[in-house]
């Protein structure tokens, strides 16, 4: 086996695929090459810098919309950010630091939690209970609407036949 001055085999020069000599038809196709690759880099930097582009401007509509939706609607933000926190949270596993640290803060919270939603609980059955709205009064009233919806039925019901009786006479 031949070499070339490159070391490679004599076959692996006249392959068709490297050069085939000063001026050859392998300096052509390295010319092509190297344009092609060229071509390809720029095509590839520009389509990154069109995705850059675009992906800046997305996060910027995003933060823009974001930022509206929790100018217009705050409560729901907040609880948004309660709840992602709450699974977030159950997600986590816990930990005996974490039990050590947060447990006396986690009862008291929860103590004053479940304080505030009795007060809130009494204060609403207080108003409830002023307005007639208990369930004994509810009981009342439903009953008395059952009773007249039942007594407009029976009147409409005799007033249709009566006057279909009349149609039959005559």
């Amino acid at each position: 086996m031949t070499s070339t001055t490159d070391d490679r085999p004599a076959s692996a020069t006249n392959s068709g695929a490297g050069n085939k000599g000063a001026g050859g038809e392998g300096e052509g196709r390295g010319a092509a090459a190297r344009q092609a690759f060229e071509s390809a880099r720029d095509r590839t930097a520009a389509a990154y810098a069109t995705a850059r582009e675009r992906a800046g401007s997305a996060y910027e509509t995003a933060g823009r919309k974001a930022s509206q939706g929790i100018d217009s609607n705050p409560v729901a933000a907040v609880v948004g950010g309660l709840a992602l926190g709450a699974v977030v949270a159950a997600l986590l596993p816990r930990t005996d630091r974490e039990g050590d640290l947060l447990g006396p803060v986690g009862r008291k919270i929860t103590d004053g939690a479940r304080r505030a939603a009795d007060a809130a609980r009494e204060a609403g059955r207080g108003q409830l209970d002023e307005l007639g709205l208990s369930r004994d009064g509810l009981k009342g009233k439903l009953d008395e609407l059952t009773d007249r919806a039942v007594g407009a039925v029976k009147t409409s019901a005799g007033a249709a036949a009566g006057a279909a009786r009349r149609t039959d006479e005559a």
